[in-house]
């Protein structure tokens, strides 16, 4: 029986070699000497990679420390260093990564009892891009590319791609956590969002790969050529150079880029009537009075400071706005409507006819704008009967005093899981993911639209879909019939299903990059969340007043008393959940934006490069 505790063979140099330097023996040996397996354990993989989960939570909200972002992927970035990867390296990666998404995205539990399997579902998928980055970048790495420069292309490619599968998820990208950094920021308008998160991911790989590999080995990790003399080289110096080149040609650009406050336009005045309602309210008909009439009076209020804008926030008109699609008879119409509406009515149908056919909504809220002597921007639920089915759609209704109803802009991009849930007519069980029914879910808008009042040009977007980039840059780069562009975004958003977490903080935040990618000021209306005016630097500014309503409401007029800034004074925090009327001017920015321009042109370089590598890779397979 052979000896059980054999020791590996020492490599013994090559007699024609003797008489070479010591220094080039060992380089000779390392060359020729047989590869062996990376003997490091399975648990120091986890360590790094919780290590970096652990600052990548630290470095937004709600604990925002943001200067975390700049290391937080050196932890990680050391399994592409690595020549082999211990046993169950991705499954461990994952594991750990999945812990990090439920923490980070907790706040969907408080929406509704029922919406944690979606959490679940959520935070599985987003959990699998972080194994994805390792594999990806040890293949981009076996092909040459260097590890500091492996990691920013192929995290930013990554993101890009969270952004547009799907349907898009683009929160917590690494540029988010550097939304106080108002110089830096700026760089977005050239490449997006996508720009700045290069730059902090290049900082995270320029540290990682000068890690001592005495580190690593004492947490048996072992590199390629871990035992090789470290000597101070142009070339080794490379990373740190290039990633304090790349930071400081980005603050430079925004130093001269940045726009002092002074230098906006005067733009068009709007009142903000933000509530500050539950979510489930909508299923209880008795409160549906309570919220219309808080909503109308505070807009009677609102009047008496003349502004041009009067928004609401999503879905805060109660009645849903029903019609009827051109050539729906109304034997169609009513074969679409479910029964126990067909009940109350008996056999007269006509009635029920009239009021689909009639626009009531629109007519009431015409009579709203008249009143006013404002343009107003209304969330409403819209239902649409066609050929096929009644349609449901999340919508902003458009009424001008002067014009009455002008048109309705239908949300495009659903939330997953809470308006659209993926694949559920393959797998019908994934409707289970959620607290709705089978049934539930609301239809794609067509497209964006654009409205004009007081020669002013606004595009609505409602809910999430001031996170996602390309959408934002397609509404900034429409043109009307004149060629003018758009003014202000306005975004309608009921936050109310998350509590006053560390959601609404984040949601506001990721917002104020549009504004700089697009250089468009951005006013967002909320319900029960954080109501704002931001400039094209991405700045939330002051508002010029605010109203918060005191309790209780006795139903005929609201009692307001003004409040002193954004932040409460108890906690710092920006104000929230609270009724009443945030009234402020929106500053129209004069700069153009490249990034409207080009698009994603940056993210998709990256993406480029990580593909071709990919496919390299495939051609030319090594051991990994």
């Amino acid at each position: 029986m052979g000896n059980t505790n054999e020791q590996p063979k020492q490599h013994v140099a090559d007699p024609q070699n003797r008489h070479l330097r010591p220094e080039i023996q060992q380089i000779i040996a390392q060359g020729t000497a047989a590869p062996t397996l990376c003997q490091g354990s399975t648990r120091s993989a986890a360590l790094l990679v919780a290590s970096s989960m652990l600052l990548l939570w630290l470095s937004f909200t709600p604990v925002e420390w943001s200067f975390l972002a700049w290391i937080a992927l050196v932890p990680l970035s050391q399994l592409l260093r690595l020549k082999t990867l211990p046993r169950r390296c991705f499954f461990v990666t994952w594991c750990v990564s999945f812990v990090w998404a439920l923490a980070t995205l907790q706040w969907m539990r408080l929406g509704h009892p029922a919406m944690f399997p979606a959490l679940a579902a959520l935070a599985f998928y987003v959990a699998l891009y972080i194994p994805a980055f390792v594999w990806i970048g040890r293949r981009c790495v076996v092909q040459g590319m260097p590890v500091w420069l492996a990691v920013p292309i192929v995290w930013t490619s990554l993101e890009y791609i969270r952004s547009w599968l799907i349907t898009g998820f683009a929160w917590y990208f690494l540029a988010h956590s550097q939304y106080r950094w108002s110089v830096l920021i700026q760089i977005c308008d050239i490449t997006g969002v996508y720009g700045l998160t290069f730059v902090v991911a290049l900082v995270s790989g320029a540290i990682a790969v000068h890690v001592p590999a005495a580190w690593l080995q004492r947490l048996k990790l072992s590199l390629e050529a871990a035992a090789a003399p470290v000597t101070r080289t142009r070339l080794q110096r490379l990373p740190l150079l290039t990633a304090i080149t790349v930071f400081v040609t980005c603050l430079g650009y925004g130093l001269h880029r940045r726009t002092p406050t002074a230098e906006f336009l005067g733009g068009p005045v709007f009142a903000l009537i933000q509530g500050n309602f539950s979510p489930e309210m909508k299923e209880d008909q008795a409160e549906y009075t309570t919220r219309y009439r808080v909503h109308d009076s505070l807009t009677r209020e609102a009047v008496l400071l003349q502004p041009d804008f009067i928004v609401w926030p999503e879905t805060m008109f109660p009645t849903p706005e029903r019609s009827v699609a051109e050539g729906v008879t109304d034997k169609e119409l009513l074969e679409h409507l479910p029964r126990e509406v067909l009940q109350a009515y008996g056999n007269d149908t006509k009635p029920l006819v009239a009021e689909w056919r009639g626009g009531d909504v629109q007519k009431r809220l015409q009579m709203h704008a008249q009143a006013s002597g404002a343009a107003l921007v209304v969330g409403v639920l819209a239902i649409v009967a066609e050929k096929d089915r009644a349609k449901m759609y999340n919508g902003a209704a458009f009424v001008r005093p002067d014009l009455g109803y002008v048109g309705r802009y239908d949300k495009v991009h659903r939330v997953l899981f809470g308006e659209y849930t993926p694949l559920k007519d393959i797998f019908p069980w994934l409707h289970n993911l959620t607290p709705f029914g089978s049934e539930h879910g609301i239809e794609a808008g067509t497209g964006v639209r654009m409205f004009e009042y007081g020669g002013y040009q606004i595009a609505p977007l409602i809910c999430f879909e001031d996170t996602v980039p390309h959408l934002i840059r397609q509404m900034a780069a429409q043109r009307d019939a004149l060629g003018h562009q758009c003014d202000v975004l306005v975004n309608l958003t009921n936050d109310a299903w998350f509590r006053g977490s560390s959601q609404l903080d984040q949601h506001l935040i990721t917002s104020a990059f549009r504004c700089v990618e697009t250089r468009i000021p951005m006013v967002r209306c909320v319900n029960g969340g954080i109501s704002a005016f931001i400039d094209g630097n991405g700045q939330i500014r002051e508002p010029a007043e605010i109203h918060v309503m005191q309790e209780p409401f006795d139903g005929l007029r609201v009692q307001l008393q003004r409040a002193d800034g954004m932040r409460d004074p108890d906690t710092g925090a920006w104000r929230r959940q609270f009724s009443g009327i945030i009234f402020g001017q929106a500053p129209l920015d004069p700069r153009e934006s490249l990034y409207v321009r080009f698009g994603d042109w940056f993210a998709q370089l990256c993406l480029l490069a990580t593909v071709i590598l990919i496919g390299l890779s495939a051609v030319r397979p090594q051991s990994l």
